[in-house]
């Protein structure tokens, strides 16, 4: 075999770096009243884990957002309010999380998300997951709906609903209970339309269930 023709393995120093913010959902974090400082762990499946600062911390319970006014047809849906928790920026180049590998790209503040885009979250799990964590019926194959553990599964979407005050959306990605915090990326515009460069980029975080046919995620300020 030629060996000229192998790809070369490229290692992570020789990546762009990039300033990173870590983020998930604030209900993840534990709330401590007498803490403002708090800190989580980043895990890899292919390298050491990495402790960040979280210092927004947990989730107010108090204040509740609108995801969806009331009309004649439909209640009025409410989510916690601010339920996205942002980490210290990491800047240093010698870190993996500053790496394109490990990062998302934000789409810009021009961007605005419609229904009918398609989304999907990047998911790896190392716990089965059961029917009642799936809101499914116990005829359902979850590993066909789910693939399997201990490997990395994208699920996708589309978005149903975006709130009136621009805060929050509707998607309907085949989620489960442990999924929030995901960041949420643009596949595909409406109807399979290309996204005009912006597919792969970050639109949001997703951050529970609100019934059965659709969940929540917040859009970035």
């Amino acid at each position: 075999k030629n060996k000229q023709n192998k790809r070369r393995r490229v290692s992570f120093a020789e990546y762009a770096s990039f300033e990173a913010t870590p983020v998930t959902a604030k209900h993840n974090l534990e709330s401590c009243d007498d803490e403002k400082y708090l800190r989580t762990t980043i895990k890899f499946v292919d390298g050491p884990e990495k402790d960040v600062s979280m210092p927004e911390g947990g989730v107010n319970f108090d204040a509740e957002i609108e995801v969806r006014a009331a009309t004649i047809d439909r209640d009025a849906l409410g989510w916690v309010a601010d339920d996205v928790s942002l980490g210290t920026k990491i800047a240093n180049s010698t870190i993996s999380l500053t790496k394109k590998p490990r990062l998302f790209q934000r789409v810009p503040d021009s961007f605005r998300l419609q229904v009918g885009d398609k989304i999907g979250v990047a998911v790896y799990r190392t716990f089965e997951i059961t029917h009642e964590d799936a809101h499914a019926p116990k005829s359902v194959n979850l590993e066909d709906v789910y693939g399997k553990s201990h490997q990395a599964c994208i699920y996708t979407g589309e978005v149903t609903e975006v709130s009136e005050n621009g805060k929050t959306f509707c998607h309907s990605i085949n989620t489960f209970a442990g999924c929030s915090g995901a960041v949420v990326f643009l596949v595909q515009g409406q109807n399979g339309e290309p996204a005009e460069g912006y597919e792969g980029m970050a639109v949001g975080i997703h951050v529970g269930g609100l019934d059965n046919n659709n969940n929540i995620g917040f859009l970035f300020d």
